[in-house]
């Protein structure tokens, strides 16, 4: 979903094209495994017309208690009943997704909201937004300012500058690294010295909507 955000338009409605490359997401998915599984259900429960609540309840009873789709987390035994694993706060990410209705403050309220691993879902929708809006965008739909210095020594240790960043220099280091991929696997490369990038064309799989 983030390398499709790039073809969303921020001056349109999000949600209808949130939904659109969420869909294109899912196509990715193997349908026998849980994630699609998941997404399937979630995205169910979201037409249904529930409230977000009853629909995180839901999510619990099915995934956690029951097992359902291969989802056998609750089995290991593990530390809060895995609630840090990958596969539940896939799900509860869904539920902010969609019943965020491309309200950036309302997608994340939910996440955070939702339980488990809550810091993570509220990220990864935190971080598709802000690539789609940009720091300005967040800032409007926040009403206030940002830093743009980031911490990281608040939760990890050992790195470089006392753990203080920026965010301008993390995308700086991201660019770089995406045009290293570029020119060491595209089959047309660009010339090093170029300030634009020559990729092949990419024809989208063709996918039903939502």
């Amino acid at each position: 979903m983030h390398a499709l955000a790039a073809g969303v338009d921020p001056t349109k409605a999000i949600q209808p094209q949130l939904l659109h490359i969420a869909k294109q997401a899912r196509a990715e998915l193997p349908s026998n495994q849980y994630p699609a599984k998941m997404f399937d259900y979630v995205w169910s429960l979201y037409q249904s017309g529930i409230s977000w609540e009853e629909a995180r309840d839901k999510l619990y009873q099915r995934y956690q208690v029951e097992q359902k789709d291969g989802y056998e987390i609750t089995g290991k035994k593990l530390y809060c009943n895995g609630c840090f694993a990958a596969g539940i706060n896939f799900a509860a990410s869904l539920v902010s997704l969609f019943y965020g209705e491309g309200d950036m403050q309302e997608a994340i309220k939910i996440a955070v909201l939702a339980g488990w691993d809550s810091d993570n879902p509220a990220a990864t929708w935190g971080g598709l937004y802000g690539f789609i809006l940009g720091k300005t965008g967040v800032e409007q739909a926040f009403g206030r300012g940002f830093s743009d210095k980031f911490n990281i020594h608040r939760t990890r240790k050992g790195f470089a500058n006392k753990g203080i960043d920026s965010f301008g220099n993390m995308a700086m280091k991201a660019t770089a690294i995406v045009d290293q991929v570029v020119q060491q696997q595209m089959a047309v490369k660009a010339p090093v010295t170029a300030e634009c990038w020559h990729i092949p064309a990419f024809v989208a799989p063709t996918v039903s909507p939502l």
